[in-house]
């Protein structure tokens, strides 16, 4: 930020064997008495993803966002961890009590899970292209684009051989796969923070939990308002999670952006801000 009428603070929120790095941004009205926003990333990218949204999101409303374990600035995993407790310890650090959390990706579903635990901190959810894995009983469409998502794994994890390209064609392979809509410096600004995170991307064992069950099979016990928003230019096994948390979630709303992929706020960026304002209004 270049604007003096802005307030930044940045710090480290101890966990359970080990920290989280997280930065705060509003006016110096929003810093102390605006909305709290929270903004949590998808798996492979740092909070720099957001930089695009936080400069105009931050002049209504104070916004909070941090690197998971294992990216960023933040610690590496050393022993299984609960990653909702350390969304709750950067709420605590950030002195943010209750929140809209705008979620992306694998974002998404940590978000969620966050809901379902901690109601009370969430003012309203916002699951963008959230991701969640495999279907609970899956129909023969939700099985039929799995099949298509497993595929592109297998692609990228092949990718990860030094002879075939390594982390850096893993970046490429993964972004063309999931962003066909980005402009360029944007696709770049993607490829680059995922090399950044080759320590997350060549993760054998990921030791971050969640629910128990987890949330996706949880998804009609969840009772905070909750704002889906999907890219029609996403995996169709993506844009199915959209529909499926619109349809067992009560209340729940889903936006389709003609425009947008599995980053929306990159490759539909006016119409995520729109929609954005029109929640915050």
């Amino acid at each position: 930020m270049t604007n003096t009428n802005f307030a930044v603070t940045s710090g480290y929120a101890d966990v359970p064997g080990g920290y989280i790095f997280y930065k705060t941004v509003g006016s110096l009205d929003t810093a102390t008495s605006g909305r709290d926003v929270v903004l949590l990333n998808p798996g492979a990218a740092d909070m720099r993803v957001w930089d695009s949204t936080v400069e105009w999101l931050s002049r209504i409303a104070r916004v909070t966002m941090f690197d998971y374990r294992d990216s960023g600035l933040s610690s590496l995993a050393t022993e299984k961890y609960d990653e909702i407790e350390d969304v709750r310890a950067v709420m605590d650090a950030a002195g943010v009590e209750r929140a809209v959390l705008i979620g992306v990706s694998d974002g998404g579903r940590r978000l969620l899970a966050f809901a379902h635990r901690y109601p009370e901190r969430v003012e309203r959810a916002v699951p963008v292209s959230a991701s969640f894995g495999p279907f609970p009983d899956p129909t023969e469409e939700e099985t039929a684009a799995r099949e298509v998502m497993l595929k592109h794994f297998e692609h990228v994890i092949a990718l990860r051989n030094p002879e075939l390209g390594g982390v850096p064609a893993v970046g490429e392979a993964d972004i063309a796969a999931w962003a066909p809509k980005l402009p360029e410096h944007e696709r770049r600004r993607l490829v680059a923070m995922q090399v950044q995170a080759w320590y997350w991307v060549m993760l054998e064992d990921y030791l971050g939990v969640e629910l128990d069950p987890p949330v996706a099979e949880r998804l009609s016990e969840i009772r905070v308002p909750v704002s889906v928003l999907s890219g029609k230019h996403d995996f169709q096994g993506t844009q199915l999670w959209s529909k499926r948390l619109a349809r067992e979630v009560e209340g729940a709303t889903l936006t389709e952006l003609d425009e947008g992929d599995h980053y929306t706020m990159l490759s539909a960026p006016k119409e995520f801000e729109a929609f954005v304002r029109g929640l915050l209004a």
